[in-house]
């Protein structure tokens, strides 16, 4: 599955000095038998370790959809 970034928003605080809290990777997926889009929200040290790389930004969200599938599926079966 291949995963292209669509859009990337970046969350602030809301106080004065203006700090980055994290970020929202939006993204689209292509190449399976089924499509992903949206966004995923990540922290703000995540973000930082893979902004260099697309493919590390890919990995990030795969993880991050794996990690939500994961948590949906568990609340489902409970």
């Amino acid at each position: 599955m291949r995963i292209t970034v669509t859009n990337i928003n970046f969350n602030y605080s809301n106080d004065n000095n203006n700090e980055l809290q994290g970020v929202n990777l939006y993204f689209s997926s292509t190449g399976a038998t089924f499509n992903i889009n949206g966004y995923v929200e990540v922290g703000k040290d995540e973000y930082l370790a893979a902004a260099t790389d697309m493919n590390k930004l890919a990995d990030l969200i795969k993880s991050k959809v794996i990690e939500n599938l994961s948590e949906t599926t568990e609340q489902t079966a409970s």
